[in-house]
């Protein structure tokens, strides 16, 4: 069986994690956005088909979605919810307000209003109040008109209104008829409309002022004051917002409503009316920003004492936490404001706000309010200075860091959430760490408890190759983020050395790089100084500014391609019209209107002159009637050219958010798999170097094999002559051994011959005695030689055992040697068929290193 390369088997283990991975997190966002999804598909059908079962489809879906207790299902950076909230708009456009789907539907608005960042979208994006509008004029019954009321109060709040809107006149109209009304609850909500629709909107004022007497307008909301603590706060708010028309507001009323302020703070706070706390904190900031006002404002001798008052009611653990946080906006307004006497509160204020930093709605307001603090002990403002109140001021914070540091780390927990209001927490957060390590009690402390792994993980989601949904860098809280906690690591590189090393590892990555292109190119202003700072710092090297300034010129292009691309579609859209055909037709042509004016013109004359002579009032009147007709149609004409107007422009606003949504998301993918690229780039480069190393060492073991094969087949020749020259010796010795052999058969017979003349001696000794001594002495001779002769065959018999001992130890040798040969020869084989399998190797390699430059030629000339 054929091996798999090895590159090639580690490419395909990265495709299927990938792609396991992948498909893990399609499953995971399906499962989060499933009801949207089918609300999405529902709300298509039903537009095609209005059956029974595609509208209780729809109210299930919406039911459901009314209810979750997951509001990031609702940020509106996810391309499913930029959808579901353009179908929701275009459903409600087509529906009656009978409708039970209606109904579902606000219901999913007020719930989706929780999230901070879906309520700026609906408010400034998808713009629902038109569609309400519509609502108010049919004949509701008082607990919907109060729904619809408290819906508009949420999606008006803040809103910007850069021209005449055509829903702005009905709905101003009617709000104003209900501000007179007996129902109080309505009464309030209507003027909580309307101050949110005039708030910093003059086409809204300007409309106001043409639908009604200003002057009775304004004395009868003067007599609203008395109602309730609500409805003066809106009053005294409207009454500021049409100042040029009220006249200028005195200052012994400014100081009033300071005084009102504090009291109306605190029962908002104990009502737990979240909507009068942001009307009360919002005009208070409003009144710091005129000079004169602010001026006035700092008169006030009571803010100590009431701001004591106010921090009595924070001790209750049972409060509502998003009230809590607008009354810490408050305070935070107040510092800022840098009100006198107001030091000495610091300590209580800090150890109350560190006790609410648990709290995901208060976070925010809770950990801006301390930074606030510092910065103002810091530099010695109001009364703080360096004494008793700073200390007492640190002492707090050093008792509280602990639970900053515990938040940070559950913040940036492993499975770090993409959301916006986490990340606007973790912002916060650190630019007060940022802040107290300025201090040098606190700096010491933060270096030995803050771990180096809780921002790494902060850093983890935009250092992973795989993109998560909301991981989008393009939006503007991921890079405050990011370059918030540059900003702290920097400063506590200056005064640690592993910090240093993990701020230069961190700003050795393109992605990093990239942020800071995206944070100097998009971001505010504190942001942009912020980057410009971080590149005189000590761990930023010239290579970095170097990529920096390379990826912000990448960027460039990009961020301009967007935006062009959204301008040429909404000037499309607007040349192309919006597909809505109107009777545009006037009732007289532009010659007869105009000739009707030249001769209303000359009646004006005549009169003057007192030349009327036989004309009749009727006939005037009836070319007035003309007139005034011709004016009316043209209002109508203008009034649904501008409905039509502004729907197309809703229309086309829908069609760019999703866009704008689809254009992140696929800038996004494109990064991530750019990285991706890079990476396996890199990874192949890597891999050639390896391979090219390992040929080369193959070359060269092959090389020393082949030297060590020619010693051994030296040796073997050597150990050839030798068997031979050993094989001669022993056919030498096999010979003389034959001749001893031959010499012992002849020395046998002789003894035989030997014995039997011994036998005819002794025959011949009995037979002659005489003779005895001579054939004795014969005798004795003869054994002599006998012996002798034996000695000789004992010698050779000793000589042919050693002979034979050395030919079976030469045979051993030669055996060995043979078997040394054999296993010579194997090993000579496998060296030579590893060569032939390292040759297939490279040539495979070589092979799909062609394959892989002929597919990048052809991508870059497809790029061409």
């Amino acid at each position: 069986m054929k091996k798999e390369p090895k590159f090639e088997g580690c490419v395909k283990e990265i495709i299927e994690i990938f792609v396991t991975r992948e498909n893990w997190r399609l499953y995971t966002n399906m499962e989060k956005y499933q009801h949207m999804k089918a609300f999405i598909s529902s709300a298509m059908e039903y537009s095609k088909h209005r059956t029974e079962k595609t509208s209780s489809s729809l109210q299930r879906h919406l039911q459901i979605l009314g209810v979750t207790s997951d509001m990031s299902l609702f940020d509106p950076g996810s391309s499913v919810a930029a959808e579901f909230y353009v179908s929701l708009h275009e459903l409600m456009s087509c529906l009656e307000s009978q409708s039970v789907l209606v109904w579902c539907a606000i219901r999913v608005l007020q719930h989706a209003c929780h999230n901070p960042a879906a309520r700026h979208a609906l408010i400034h994006t998808y713009k629902f109040a038109p569609i309400l509008t519509k609502l108010l004029g049919t004949n509701l019954t008082q607990e919907k008109r109060i729904r619809v009321l408290q819906l508009l109060q949420e999606l008006t709040y803040g809103v910007k209104i850069a021209w005449q809107e055509a829903h702005l006149p009905y709905l101003i109209s009617t709000l104003t008829s209900w501000i007179v009304s007996e129902d109080k609850d309505v009464k309030t909500l209507s003027l909580g409309v309307l101050v949110n629709l005039c708030y910093k909107n003059l086409p809204a004022v300007y409309t106001l002022m043409r639908s009604v007497d200003s002057k009775q307008f304004l004395r009868t909301i003067l007599k609203l004051q008395n109602d309730n603590i609500s409805t003066r706060v809106q009053v005294c708010k409207l009454l500021i917002i049409l100042e040029q028309f009220s006249g200028e507001i005195a200052d012994t009323d400014i100081l009033n409503f300071v005084n009102v302020t504090f009291s109306t703070v605190g029962d908002a706070f104990k009502a737990s009316d979240v909507f009068l706390l942001k009307h009360m904190v919002d005009f208070f900031k409003d009144v710091q920003t005129n000079p004169h006002f602010r001026d006035v404002v700092l008169t006030y001798n009571s803010f100590p004492r009431d701001t004591e008052q106010l921090l009595l009611l924070l001790g209750n653990d049972n409060a509502d936490p998003e009230c809590v946080g607008m009354l810490f906006e408050f305070l935070h307004s107040l510092v800022t404001l840098k009100v006198a006497g107001l030091g000495r509160l610091y300590p209580q204020l800090v150890s109350l706000a560190v006790q609410w930093i648990r709290s995901e709605v208060s976070c925010k307001q809770s950990l801006s309010l301390i930074c606030s603090v510092v910065v103002d002990v810091r530099h010695g403002g109001g009364d703080a200075g360096i004494g008793e109140v700073q200390q007492n001021v640190m002492s707090q914070l050093e008792q509280g860091l602990s639970n900053l540091l515990l938040l940070l780390e559950l913040e940036g927990d492993e499975n770090f959430p993409t959301n916006s209001e986490v990340r606007i927490r973790i912002t916060a957060l650190l630019q007060l760490l940022q802040e107290m390590c300025k201090a040098h009690s606190l700096r010491q402390r933060i270096l030995q408890n803050i771990k180096h792994q809780i921002i790494k993980r902060i850093f983890q989601p935009l250092l992973s190759a795989e993109p998560r949904d909301g991981d989008n860098m393009f939006q503007g809280e991921v890079t405050d983020l990011y370059v918030h906690a540059l900003d702290f690591m920097s400063d506590l590189a200056s005064h640690d050395g592993q910090w240093l090393s993990l701020y230069s590892s961190i700003l050795q990555y393109k992605q990093v790089h990239m942020i800071l292109a995206v944070a100097l190119f998009t971001g505010k202003e504190d942001i942009k100084r912020r980057v410009l700072t971080l590149t005189g710092t000590v761990g930023f090297p010239a290579e970095s500014v170097a990529i920096l300034a390379k990826s912000l010129c990448d960027l460039e292009p990009l961020v301009l391609v967007e935006s062009n691309s959204g301008i040429g579609k909404i000037t499309m859209g607007i040349e192309n019209g919006s597909g809505v055909q109107h009777n545009m037709t006037p009732l007289f042509s532009l010659a007869q209107e105009g000739r009707l004016d030249h001769f209303i013109a000359k009646m004006e004359d005549a009169l003057e002159r007192n030349e009327i002579r036989n004309i009749s009032t009727s006939a005037v009147m009836e070319l007035y009637e003309y007139k005034i007709a011709a004016m009316a149609h043209s209002e109508r004409a203008l009034q649904a050219s501008l409905e039509a107007a502004n729907n197309h422009s809703t229309h086309l606003h829908h069609r760019l958010t999703q866009m704008s949504a689809e254009a992140s998301k696929l800038h996004q993918l494109l990064y991530h798999n750019q990285q991706c690229v890079e990476g396996l780039q890199q990874e192949k480069n890597a891999s050639i170097c390896k391979l090219e190393a390992a040929r080369i060492s193959a070359e060269d073991e092959h090389k020393k094999h082949l030297s060590e094969m020619k010693v051994k087949q030296r040796l073997i020749n050597e150990l050839n002559t030798m068997i031979e020259e050993l094989k001669r010796n022993v056919a030498a010795k096999e010979d003389s051994l034959s001749l001893a052999r031959q010499e012992l058969d002849g020395l046998n017979k002789q003894i035989e011959d030997l014995h039997t003349q011994i036998m005819l001696l002794e025959q011949k000794n009995r037979d002659q005695l005489s003779t005895n001594s001579d054939l004795t002495r014969t005798l004795s001779k003869l054994e002599e030689r006998i012996s002798k002769r034996e000695r000789i065959i004992e010698e050779k018999a000793n000589d042919i055992d050693k002979l034979q001992k050395k030919i079976q130890a030469l045979e051993g040798e030669l055996n060995n040697y043979k078997m040394l040969c054999k296993a010579q020869e194997k090993n000579i084989q496998e060296k030579e068929e590893e060569m032939n399998a390292t040759q297939l190797q490279l040539n495979e390699l070589q092979r799909m290193r062609e394959v892989i430059y002929e597919i990048s030629a052809g991508k870059k000339k497809m790029d061409k």
